[in-house]
């Protein structure tokens, strides 16, 4: 049976099925990203100045990284006109030069997905930033994982009831001590353990009893309440396992995973308790910038931040950068007639400024490099640093943070704010749809051959369809651009 308007288009709709149904389907598109763009533009309108965590401009979160995203704007525009191309190919019979062209959009959107990895690399692994307990924030890079709870373990509890204890992700396998069972059901206290590996078997093995005593002590249980025993033995079974280590041994646990800490004992959130000495609860950090947004202008000189950072010489070229700043909006409001807005004083331009705090030995020293510095300063927004000619400087300082002076940390990911939620949801959603219009449309150029050599216009419609939802994803990104990394 032959399916009819595959190729030939109706004649009430001037339309064949296929593009009528890639309409509908980019109609569903439209709402979707329509959904996230309206709540980035509620949630950002939403923002009450000194009450919520400032939005951020796109330009100051992306720095040098603003053309990067200019590229991948001229990578998709290229690779949207090759499409057409492709497609005109395809109507002039010209199967070679079809494949030129959809291969070239093929290897734009590789260089489109690989430009973003770069972005999400930079963002997720070398830009961090820390709140401090009065809200003041420092930007820049945690170091040697010291975010990181460090702690040297001897002995663990956890259920075997639940999945497999969280703390053994933190155990590297080639120093995985061994371990006895000292409390726990019956049958399991005194055995011993060796491996990461031998430990998955075993407590495979102990849960599996554990669920086949417990469904027998339900069993007896149910039995004796139908034939009438007055007090029947509640159900009781021990489920929980102690194992201690005949080695300490050294974890570094995320932050996320973990619900306290003590000098002597680590809570995980899946109830396991680990018991041990905490080795150091110290974060270090090398600045590179620093925000207070959050903190009234009248307790900025007595921040937090300035404590943790023990460096006059910084703090003296954050608060040089915020009068030089306040000095050109007093003489721009001067001149329109008015006062300096509240929103100006609160706002980023006068409270998030580049401050290099040198290494000892080098305070006031020029001419010596210090690349990672040295990128992160050019990264800095202009209007953030105060303006003028940036003096080159040594190296940095490494900071030693106190974790309770810390209110939260984390590197520029989903967690660190609104903002960035929204980016990488946005971001990555749009990054899905690139790489499947990409393979949809490498399939018809590899193997659309048979396809042409049988009926050159179905193929010639069906890369038509796939063009028209590549001119969206093309599009989608357009109103992402300037949204994210200018605004």
């Amino acid at each position: 049976m032959e399916i009819p308007y595959e190729v030939t288009p109706r004649r009430d709709t001037g339309l064949y099925n296929a593009k009528l149904g890639i309409w509908l389907f980019l109609a569903s598109e439209v709402m979707l990203f329509g959904g996230l763009f309206s709540a980035y533009v509620f949630l950002r309108m939403g923002v009450q100045d000194g009450v919520d965590d400032p939005w951020p401009w796109g330009v100051s979160v992306h720095k040098n990284f603003v053309w990067l995203g200019a590229i991948n704007t001229i990578v998709l525009i290229a690779s949207s006109v090759g499409v057409v191309f492709a497609w005109v190919a395809l109507k002039e019979r010209n199967w070679r030069r079809y494949q030129i062209y959809m291969y070239f959009v093929v290897a734009c959107a590789v260089a489109f997905m690989c430009i973003k990895s770069i972005e999400y690399n930079s963002k997720l692994n070398h830009h961090h930033g820390i709140k401090l307990i009065d809200n003041s924030v420092m930007e820049g890079a945690i170091l040697d994982k010291t975010d990181r709870v460090r702690f040297e373990g001897e002995k663990i509890t956890f259920n075997l009831q639940g999945a497999l204890p969280a703390v053994l992700r933190d155990i590297r396998e080639e120093s995985f001590p061994k371990f006895k069972v000292i409390e726990g059901p019956e049958g399991v206290v005194g055995n011993e353990i060796t491996s990461l590996s031998s430990f998955k078997g075993w407590f495979a093995d102990s849960r599996r009893a554990v669920f086949e005593k417990l469904t027998s002590e339900r069993q007896r249980y149910r039995a004796e309440l139908a034939s009438g025993v007055a007090n029947p033995k509640p159900v009781s079974v021990v489920s929980s396992a102690t194992l201690v280590a005949e080695a300490p041994f050294t974890i570094s646990g995320s932050p996320r995973k973990i619900v306290a800490t003590t000098e002597a004992v680590v809570s995980y959130k899946d109830g396991v308790k680990l018991e041990g000495k905490r080795v150091s609860d110290d974060v270090i950090f090398e600045v590179h910038e620093v925000d207070l947004q959050l903190v009234i202008p009248q307790k900025q000189r007595d921040s937090v931040v300035w404590e943790v950072i023990n460096d006059d010489r910084a703090k003296q070229q954050f608060f040089a950068a915020q009068s030089k700043n306040y000095q050109e909006l007093v003489e721009y409001y001067k001149d329109h007639g008015g006062v300096v807005p509240e929103e100006q004083l609160r706002g980023r331009y006068l409270n998030v400024h580049y401050v290099h705090v040198a290494a000892d030995g080098h305070g006031g020293e020029h001419g010596k490099e210090d690349k990672h510095a040295d990128v992160h300063r050019s990264e800095s927004n202009p209007t953030a640093g105060g303006g003028g000619e940036e003096e080159e400087h040594g190296p940095s300082k490494h900071l030693i943070i106190p974790r309770d002076q810390i209110k939260f940390m984390g590197n520029h990911g989903p967690r660190y704010g609104t903002y960035y939620a929204l980016y990488f949801t946005m971001t990555a959603l749009h990054g899905l749809h690139v790489i499947g219009g990409a393979l949809v449309l490498l399939f018809f150029t590899v193997f659309g051959k048979k396809l042409y050599l049988k009926n050159p216009e179905h193929l010639a419609n069906r890369v038509e369809v796939g063009g028209l939802f590549w001119h969206f994803v093309d599009l989608v990104w357009i109103f992402l651009f300037p949204i994210m990394y200018l605004l």
